[in-house]
């Protein structure tokens, strides 16, 4: 019987593991709850600006998820702690959402039938010319073992590729949801490295997905300039020896804040509009449609939906600044609270005319719709009155206003329309 806290926690995993990031719970510093109502499994949080911030689903039966998050979210009054789950799936969402949890979706994940998966076709030519010259230049993928046996020279190779990629990506080192290569403890994780004469290229993480009988791509680190090919080869080969290995599903992780698979195309338009002014405001880079792509190019099987939850459901900036924080300290140091309130007023504001919005962008061609999201994130309204519903925000020093928007938005993708101002107001 497993008795310490972390056995507890890696029992759960085992028997209830369903969210794609859901055995990175057990690495950096989060805390554990269980139920003191005899519901087994574990919900993992941080507490970060009285925010309690969950990493994804709770780890229990399907059938106890509502059970464990509403004990979980009275837990969180009784310390009056806001309540935020990241990334959890749609079916932990219908459940906090019974609970009266507000939501945004975050991202879609691509999952591979690893029976199924197969290059073959003409969606996959550049795909399969970029793997072929790889390959013809000697690049070999194997898989590493750490837990079995170390090799000092793989290991001190991945280790630097890791520094590496840390010194240029701008910003800290992520977590919360993230994984670490860990190579002195490697756990259940299993790792394939790319190597060419002797010499590493790029190496993978992955981590399991127990109750799916799946595997999850956590980290990929790479050179500045691979062969060509490399981390393309790195994942198909990756996945060939998954399947002989008789996994059922892989998934290479959610692309964040990405709106083409949304079941309701307006929605999608709208959580594009809103994260990137939120982003761009924070002055917070972060590269979603070229992961998108990415992922995209191999051919995923389906995608499933992805969500930020939280609770009160009238939404709060603290909720953003946790989310931020716990996924990358380093750069929220310097974040003021005037910042992260003035990103959040121009979501809201045009949150209030979303349908609207996305109907005006419903059918425009891709790129023309890609210059109004840009055009709409910095429009100025300096002097829109304050609207009574979306009250105003300390620190918010642009306005916008969604009737004056729309006709903007009408106008530069020409779809007729005249401009709305009043005087006095700027374009």
């Amino acid at each position: 019987m497993p008795t310490t806290e972390s056995e507890l926690v890696h029992a759960a995993l085992r028997k209830y593991g369903y969210q794609s990031q859901s055995y990175n719970i057990l690495s950096g510093e989060k805390r554990f709850f269980f139920s003191q109502r005899g519901t087994e499994g574990v919900v993992a949080y941080v507490v970060i600006a009285r925010v309690a911030l969950v990493a994804g689903d709770p780890v229990c039966a399907e059938s106890d998820i509502r059970d464990l998050c509403a004990e979980f979210l009275q837990f969180c009054k009784r310390n009056r702690w806001r309540c935020a789950f990241q990334s959890v799936t749609l079916r932990t969402l219908e459940q906090l959402q019974y609970l009266k949890f507000g939501y945004v979706k975050i991202g879609e994940e691509p999952f591979f039938r690893l029976q199924d998966f197969s290059l073959a076709g003409g969606q996959f030519r550049d795909l399969r010319r970029d793997i072929r010259r790889a390959q013809s230049d000697g690049l070999k993928i194997i898989e590493s073992r750490p837990a079995e046996a170390r090799d000092a020279t793989l290991d001190q190779q991945m280790t630097a590729l890791s520094d590496e990629w840390r010194s240029e990506k701008g910003s800290g080192e992520f977590g919360f949801l993230v994984g670490q290569p860990s190579l002195d403890d490697p756990g259940d994780r299993k790792y394939f490295v790319a190597t060419l004469n002797g010499q590493v290229e790029a190496f993978c993480v992955c981590t399991p997905i127990y109750a799916r009988n799946a595997i999850y791509f956590d980290i990929l680190r790479r050179k500045r300039r691979p062969v060509r090919g490399t981390v393309e080869l790195l994942i198909v080969d990756s996945i060939r020896q998954l399947k002989e290995q008789g996994y059922e599903l892989a998934t290479l992780g959610t692309a964040p804040l990405s709106g083409e698979h949304a079941e309701d195309l307006a929605q999608g338009w709208f959580i594009e509009l809103a994260m990137d002014i939120a982003f761009d405001r924070l002055g917070y880079f972060y590269s979603f449609k070229p992961m998108y792509q990415f992922k995209e190019q191999f051919g995923p099987d389906f995608w499933e939906p992805r969500f930020l939850a939280y609770h009160p459901a009238r939404f709060s900036p603290a909720v953003i600044y946790a989310l931020l924080k716990a996924y990358d300290p380093a750069a929220m140091t310097h974040l003021s609270q005037k910042q992260l309130a003035a990103a959040w007023d121009g979501v809201r504001l045009i949150a209030g005319a979303p349908v609207a919005l996305a109907e005006a962008i419903d059918g425009v061609p891709a790129d023309t719709a890609s210059r109004i999201v840009r055009f709409a994130s910095k429009v100025p309204i300096p002097s829109m009155p304050e609207r009574r519903d979306l009250p105003r925000l300390p620190g918010m020093d642009v306005l916008r206003e969604a009737a004056h928007l729309l006709a903007r938005v009408h106008r530069i993708a020409g779809l007729g329309g005249r401009d709305r101002s009043g005087p006095g107001e700027k374009h």
